[in-house]
């Protein structure tokens, strides 16, 4: 008995004592970003809100045709197509369902900007005097910056449409597809 519990004690010692693994950030959605009202305004017109629309039987169907797809078919639930067309697929607080998550449809900011949850608690914290270094330890990504934030999607290997010559300056020039690059307040 005496050793039950000393095997108990140090049990309870040696998991108080291991060191915590950090939570990666989690998405938290377009809702988590409604401070910046003229990009998410910008956003909502732009055709990376309606990326899931592409997926539907017959939109875009000459071109799907072109890539050797089938027009008529549902690319809703192919999870080929979902980790480019959704935000945060798969991910802790992503996309998981259109029934179940269906705020996470659609190509939203965490997914040039990275999941939410750390830089938004920065944001709360400081509002606009933190760093750019700051921001990105916190896990933010500036699409703008790293071409790699678009070209994950654009140049992905499984994606039909793929353009190797696609240049995210380039498309940034055209504000359809996302918002307007507004200037920076504060130090970040």
């Amino acid at each position: 008995m005496k050793f039950l519990g000393m095997a108990v004690s140090a049990a309870f010692v040696l998991t108080l004592s291991a060191p915590v693994a950090e939570a990666a950030p989690k998405y938290v959605g377009v809702d988590g970003c409604k401070c910046h009202k003229s990009e998410i305004a910008d956003w909502e017109r732009s055709a990376h809100a309606r990326t899931m629309d592409l997926l539907q039987p017959g939109k875009k169907a000459s071109k799907k045709k072109n890539a050797g797809l089938e027009p008529d078919k549902d690319y809703g639930s192919d999870s080929k197509c979902l980790k480019c067309h959704t935000t945060g697929y798969e991910k802790d607080g992503g996309y998981s369902g259109a029934a179940s998550t269906p705020k996470m449809s659609g190509v939203g900011c965490e997914m040039c900007h990275g999941p939410g949850s750390e830089y938004r608690a920065l944001h709360k914290e400081k509002t606009t005097e933190f760093t750019r270094a700051e921001a990105s330890a916190a896990g933010q990504l500036y699409g703008s910056l790293d071409p790699e934030v678009c070209n994950s999607c654009h140049k992905h290997k499984d994606n039909p449409f793929r353009n190797d010559k696609f240049d995210v300056q380039e498309a940034l020039k055209n504000n359809r597809a996302y918002h307007t690059l507004y200037p920076l307040e504060g130090k970040h």
